[in-house]
């Protein structure tokens, strides 16, 4: 077993959790990782389960699709035929997943049975990125766990926070450990940006100020922003005696009496991605082991910071339209059954409206795909910013749109839509040199108010948009209430 191998078995249920989150995300049919043995690359994982079945154990790396993926590092799109079976029917991703250090050691996989979104390459692209360093955070783990056996609350914290994938429950578990690690009072942990000179505290715990939490921190207003701008371990004490700089951020003063903070350094990286810091109720509560196992701490859990912020990039990419920035169908279908889940169970109203750009395809044949975009875009941008907190608005297809108004009446939800209406009417739309006219039709209903089944509030509402449209467009009309759908 290769090395890479071992690190893979450390981790192999967090990383199968992986494969089919990225496997849902993105509309797959089957997700397979392969990984390079000898000569051949042999299928480790695949999801769902008995999607092994469909590919074979292992394949020659000579002549195979997939060892270029490998051996030169780019992504592979591709019809089946051009993999594994005959036939054109669906598509094949594959993405490379690199160890640290350059070496390509693996790819990550994904089988659709329809062609796959346009930002689905770049999400897998990104997903396998964080998959080799995942599984090489493991690979180093293990070397490094034999370092560790003398110091049990490191140990802890590294085997507990090593593996998680999302950025708030992380952060909160290092701010928990590196108080067990340093005995301290309080502890925080902060993300930096070093291409501006600025960040936030993301999490805090223990006796903290609440206030802390998303505080500015920036370079030369703190010891925390010196600590991150000059990437350098800055124990502080006696600090009640200091007035100069405060302790983390500017305005919030700090009754701690020392402290140590320590940035999160990737290796060959010169600039941290964040920083850890502790702090104590008294002067002199700390010594040069107490700096030292913070150190460690924070050089360990940079990897997973910084895992966890790309897997947040993945997340986001996978839900969100590429051309318009709205949710996309299937982010909005999943917030359509939610909003439906809890309108049944708590016998709740809710609406849709379903918006239709009027005459769309005059702006494609006139002035071409690019002004069509355009429309798209400013309407998309007349929908955000008419909506409010907690309504969801999506990308339906094509130049249509859907918005999920919870806990709202059909006469609210008439209101709303009609805004977002006038106001799109109101917008010039500029493209060489000249102002697109735009107008929208829309279809509005809601449960139970006019469809019984909350299932059925979509087809209420798309009837209606219909019956704008034969009304002669750029109009608002209402589900015939009531409907016993």
């Amino acid at each position: 077993m290769s090395e890479w191998a071992r690190g893979l078995a450390v981790i192999t249920d967090e990383i199968r959790d992986w494969l089919e989150a990225i496997r849902v995300a993105l509309g797959a049919e089957t997700a397979c990782l392969w990984g390079v043995e000898a000569e051949r690359l042999v299928l480790y994982l695949s999801c769902p389960e008995g999607a092994e079945e469909s590919v074979p154990a292992d394949v020659a790396m000579k002549g195979h699709a997939l060892s270029w993926v490998v051996t030169e590092g780019v992504t592979l799109r591709a019809s089946r035929a051009d993999v594994f079976r005959g036939g054109d029917d669906g598509w094949i991703l594959a993405a490379p997943v690199g160890a640290p250090g350059g070496e390509r050691v693996a790819c990550a996989m994904l089988d659709f049975a329809h062609a796959p979104g346009a930002h689905a390459h770049r999400a897998l692209e990104l997903a396998a990125n964080l998959a080799g360093r995942l599984i090489g955070d493991a690979k180093a783990a293990l070397e490094a766990r034999s370092d560790l056996e003398k110091n049990e609350a490191l140990y802890g914290a590294v085997h507990d926070l090593d593996r998680k994938l999302d950025l708030d429950s992380l952060t909160r578990g290092i701010c928990s450990r590196a108080r067990q690690v340093a005995g301290a009072r309080g502890a925080a942990v902060a993300l930096w940006d070093a291409t501006v000179g600025a960040g936030r505290i993301v999490a805090i715990d223990g006796s903290m100020d609440e206030r802390l939490i998303q505080a500015r921190v920036e370079g030369d207003a703190s010891f925390l922003g010196l600590a991150l701008a000059n990437s350098t371990p800055l124990p502080r004490d006696r600090l009640t005696a200091r007035e100069r700089l405060p302790l983390y951020a500017e305005g919030l003063k700090s009754s701690a009496g020392s402290a140590i903070i320590t940035p999160m350094l990737l290796d060959l990286e010169p600039e941290p991605i964040g920083a850890l810091a502790v702090e104590f109720e008294l002067p002199r509560q700390f010594n040069d082991a107490d700096v030292k196992r913070l150190t460690a701490l924070a050089r360990f859990v940079a990897p997973a910071v910084r895992n966890a912020a790309q897997f947040g990039e993945v997340q986001a990419l996978s839900l969100t339209d590429a051309l318009t920035g709205l949710s996309n169908r299937r982010a909005t279908e999943r917030a359509m059954t939610s909003t439906i889940a809890v309108a049944e169970r708590s016998d709740s109203p809710f609406a849709v409206g379903v918006l239709d750009v009027d005459h769309f395809k005059q702006f494609n044949d006139s002035y071409g795909h690019d002004a069509g975009d355009r429309v798209l875009q400013a309407v998309a941008r007349v929908i955000r910013d008419s909506l409010r907190p907690g309504d969801v608005a999506g990308r339906w297809g094509g130049e249509e749109f859907l918005v999920v108004l919870p806990s709202t009446g059909l006469e609210d939800a008439a209101h709303v839509v009609e805004r977002i209406r006038k106001s799109v009417e109101a917008t010039d739309v500029l493209w060489d040199g000249r102002s697109l006219s735009v107008t929208m039709s829309a279809g509005v209903s809601a449960y139970p108010e006019v469809v019984r089944n909350a299932a059925g509030v979509v087809t209420s509402a798309d009837a209606a948009l219909y019956r704008a449209k034969r009304g002669g467009r750029n109009l608002v009309a209402l589900a015939a209430w009531p409907q016993h759908t």
